[in-house]
């Protein structure tokens, strides 16, 4: 469920630590499982990477599943972070679309480190927020 309206600019933006942890966990999220399936078979390897991928791309619009997630991946969630949208400051749960821009970025192999060091900027924002026109705000 989204909140009616909730400014941006009253959302305090979160901290690179906590967005570098986030990704961190969301690594081990979907790289563990992968390296779990290759160990056991070649045909469950190909099915971990298109888990690891599907999850990557859509991490931040995903579903509540359990009274858990709700447009947060298990790392946001876990650091009390999550991706909203700059003009409404609605969560992007369910906008795969967004989520998918967001992660573009991050599939081309140098931008990953260009991001990472835009997150340490005054603005906290790394290229696929500015495509995606979102921020990434204390939960």
């Amino acid at each position: 469920m989204q909140p009616t309206f909730n400014p941006p600019s009253t959302q305090v933006k979160a901290d690179p630590l906590q967005r570098f942890l986030a990704a961190l966990i969301d690594g081990l999220v979907t790289y563990i499982p992968f390296f779990i399936f290759t160990f056991i078979s070649y045909r469950l390897a190909m099915l971990g990477w298109v888990f690891m991928l599907g999850y990557q791309l859509t991490k931040d619009a995903l579903p509540e599943v359990g009274g858990f997630l709700g447009g947060q991946s298990i790392g946001k969630k876990l650091m009390n972070i999550k991706v909203i949208r700059e003009d409404t400051g609605q969560g992007i749960l369910g906008d795969y679309g967004t989520a998918i821009v967001r992660q573009v970025s991050l599939m081309i192999p140098i931008f990953g480190i260009i991001d990472a060091i835009m997150v340490l900027g005054d603005e906290r924002k790394r290229f696929g927020d500015k495509w995606a026109k979102t921020i990434v705000v204390k939960a």
